[in-house]
């Protein structure tokens, strides 16, 4: 009975830990809903700096990049004929998520990134 009523302690006790976050987001949400409802320089170049943000505070804070965001960045940098930078970040998302290979192989097709 002493063992159950100290399990169940146990789990209240930890139950009340609050979990680190996984991801930090910044205001990219924010940034790219302007940036697409507006498609002016200044909104886009706005959420260019927001996701270069999120890189530089992951990086800070030892968190993983959100899903995807390596890939938008890749896609502004495509758009700029930035193409061996976009290259890299298509890269950089397919290590960290390996569930986006099939999405990287595919814009790399796309945009003749190929090797």
């Amino acid at each position: 009975m002493k063992l159950i009523l100290l399990f169940l302690l146990a789990m209240i006790l930890f139950g009340c830990v609050q979990n680190k976050d996984l991801y930090h987001y910044g205001d990219v949400s924010y940034r790219y809903y302007k940036a697409i409802k507006l498609a002016d320089e200044k909104s886009v170049s706005d959420y260019k700096a927001s996701l270069e943000s999120v890189f530089e505070k992951s990086a800070q804070k030892g968190l993983k990049v959100p899903p995807g965001l390596y890939i938008d960045y890749a896609m502004l940098l495509i758009k700029e004929h930035r193409y061996e930078e976009a290259r890299a970040y298509l890269a950089k998302e397919a290590e960290i998520w390996p569930e986006s290979i099939v999405t990287v192989h595919l814009l790399e097709q796309r945009y003749g990134l190929n090797r």
